[in-house]
């Protein structure tokens, strides 16, 4: 039996998400499948051949592309516990960060799944300028210096534990103090969550055609590939507007099926979170990191 809490700074139940139900992305649930489930699952035959498993792993890349899911998926894959810390939601709460800790140890096996590290751990002096002008997705404020040490001890207390899978996020990994993903025995492990590709976009449209039951109400002229290609820039929740959008501008039309002027409209209407600067910034940040850290 799980011990089920919920918080609005942390949750302990079991998970609920399957990859199923994130769109996309599959070269990511791969290596997550790797990286995290399978020394959860298969510890013991990794320490037979010798092979060091990551301590933690710290997944970065856009803001509403399913990470925080993807870590709860990992959990259902591997058969075992969810624990959520929510980074934004603990600053100025040092007491509650120990306690999630600590639950998270009592719920082994477990993944236990920190968001929005840089509002944890900010590195100081960090860029978060994008481009001239461009700072979106920023902190509005961070954790003061106690906080992020107490972060750093509970991280450094499970150094050893086999049966929780540390797994952290954050936007950009440039922005993190790098003491808590350059030291071993913390976050020695990197999975860069790129912004979506055409394919990606194909299918977290499907899982939205799929919730709001769009098949059935289209035109033949509307496909989910030609909606990828239109979509540049979008991430999840830019993709969820649009399908909404769509739907609305039809009710308010009279009209009851979907076609591409409808989408048209709501594409019109949508700024799509990444910029092409921002998309070219991740991919700059990647490739300029230790390629050593993104390797199991």
């Amino acid at each position: 039996m799980h011990k089920i809490l919920s918080h609005i700074y942390y949750e302990v139940r079991e998970p609920q998400m399957t990859w199923d139900n994130i769109g996309g992305f599959q070269d990511i649930k791969d290596i997550l499948k790797e990286m995290v489930c399978l020394p959860l699952t298969k510890g013991k035959e990794l320490a037979g051949m010798n092979v060091e498993v990551p301590t933690g792993v710290m997944i970065w890349g856009p803001l509403g592309v399913g990470i925080t899911m993807l870590a709860e998926a990992a959990a259902t894959e591997a058969g075992v516990g969810y624990v959520y810390i929510s980074g934004q939601e603990m600053l100025g709460k040092p007491e509650a960060l120990r306690t999630a800790f600590h639950e998270a140890l009592h719920e082994a096996p477990c993944v236990l799944f920190i968001s929005d590290t840089e509002w944890l751990c900010p590195r100081a002096g960090a860029d978060y300028e994008w481009e001239t002008g461009n700072f979106r997705g920023i902190p509005p404020t961070f954790a003061d210096k106690e906080l992020s040490e107490v972060f750093i001890q509970e991280i450094d207390a499970l150094h050893g534990v086999k049966d929780v899978a540390l797994v952290g996020s954050c936007y950009r990994v440039d922005t993190v103090d790098q003491a808590i993903i350059k030291e071993h025995r913390r976050f020695n492990r990197k999975v860069f969550m790129h912004p979506p590709t055409v394919a990606d976009r194909e299918g977290i449209l499907k899982v939205y055609f799929d919730k709001m039951k769009m098949y059935e109400k289209v035109d033949s002229e509307v496909t989910i590939e030609k909606l990828a290609t239109m979509t540049e820039g979008y991430v999840g929740w830019d993709i969820e507007s649009l399908c909404k959008r769509a739907a609305l501008t039809a009710v308010k039309s009279g009209d009851t099926t979907l076609t591409m002027k409808h989408f048209n409209a709501a594409l019109a209407g949508i700024d799509p979170w990444l910029t092409p600067g921002m998309t070219r910034k991740y991919y700059d940040i990647r490739e300029k990191d230790c390629p050593h850290h993104y390797a199991f």
